[in-house]
């Protein structure tokens, strides 16, 4: 298993949704989500925070953008503006084929 700095996308399980009563400015409204990585995308013991850009809900299984770039381009409007976060879930996934 690659060190989860190493990888730029991850599939994980939605196990929960955070709420944060208080949080930077900065950050986008919307919803937080701990995420339960897959196998061979991080250690499953630990959860992920991440950004919910697309909706998703507990029980799911989602794509995770973890690049700063890249999650300002698909979370931002202006993606120049800084993001003082990491990972970002940019898509629900209906099916895993190997």
């Amino acid at each position: 298993m690659r060190p989860l700095q190493e990888l730029l996308m991850i599939l994980g399980k939605v196990s929960k949704r955070v709420v944060a009563a208080a949080k930077l400015e900065r950050l986008p409204a919307g919803a937080y989500l701990s995420i339960t990585p897959l196998e061979g995308f991080g250690d499953p013991a630990q959860q992920i925070i991440a950004i919910d850009a697309v909706n998703a809900g507990p029980g799911d299984t989602v794509l995770i953008l973890q690049e700063g770039t890249g999650a300002r381009e698909a979370l931002l409007k202006d993606p120049g503006v800084p993001l003082p976060a990491q990972m970002v879930v940019i898509g629900v996934v209906d099916q895993i084929s190997e």
